[in-house]
């Protein structure tokens, strides 16, 4: 639905405009960006990705001090970005700006560049990962950004294939620009999307919790330490 909803207001450009209307179809004006090489609705700005959303890179983590017992900071890796997950735990004291937060949206930046919404606020990003966030009041969002710098990263990742390993640079990032809408009484895609968003995460974390007692539960059943059944079933079961 996030997705459709972005191609309906920001590829389409068929977004509600102030009388209701889709804007486009309905021949709302556009005009060439240089940047983007092109139409966007006129009165629509174009920003660099840095000064449209809240960009920070993950902290050097020792490895040296990472521990398999659980501690008070758990740290997300490039290989824990797509499943969500997280494999390591550090005793390195951090900065609290490497903290995440729920609808943060984390890209790695080498290899493949895994990209997702992250759902919990209590681990710290590692290095060479970014995370994008929305600027407090911005009309941008982070999943529009997300949405916006895909098609660049997905072209970055398929041109590193077959050869070395590739990288996504500052350089890279500070290359891109998003667009930024104009929002009226019936048009506020920021906050749209951000509702979408959080009902995603929402979603995501009771997936986790409900596998985590599946995966807690299950060993028990197997091993009839547990039943699932009626209390008069297993009384019945026990006289045969």
């Amino acid at each position: 639905m996030a997705r459709q909803l972005y191609d309906y207001w920001f590829v389409q450009f068929d977004f509600p405009d102030e009388n209701g209307r889709p804007y486009k179809s309905s021949g709302g004006k556009m005009v060439w960006n240089e940047k983007l090489k092109r139409e966007i609705p006129e009165g629509w700005e174009v920003v660099n990705l840095f000064n449209a959303i809240d960009v920070q890179y993950g902290f050097p983590f020792s490895t040296e001090l990472f521990v398999d017992e659980i501690t008070s900071i758990p740290v997300v890796r490039i290989r824990d970005i797509l499943n969500g997950t997280v494999s390591a735990y550090s005793t390195e004291d951090t900065d609290p700006k490497y903290r995440l937060a729920k609808g943060d949206v984390l890209i790695g930046m080498d290899g493949n560049f895994h990209m997702n919404l992250w759902c919990d606020d209590v681990a710290y990003l590692n290095q060479r990962s970014v995370r994008f966030r929305q600027i407090e009041g911005s009309p941008i969002s982070a999943l529009q950004v997300m949405f916006e710098v895909t098609p660049y990263i997905k072209a970055k990742e398929q041109n590193a294939k077959g050869s070395t390993v590739g990288h996504l640079s500052d350089k890279d990032l500070r290359g891109l620009w998003i667009i930024k809408p104009t929002i009226h009484s019936l048009f506020s895609p920021a906050i749209t999307l951000k509702q979408i968003s959080n009902l995603i995460v929402e979603n995501r974390v009771e997936i986790q919790n409900l596998t985590r007692e599946r995966d807690e539960l299950l060993p028990l059943l197997m091993n009839s330490q547990v039943s699932v059944m009626p209390q008069e079933v297993n009384c019945d079961l026990s006289h045969d």
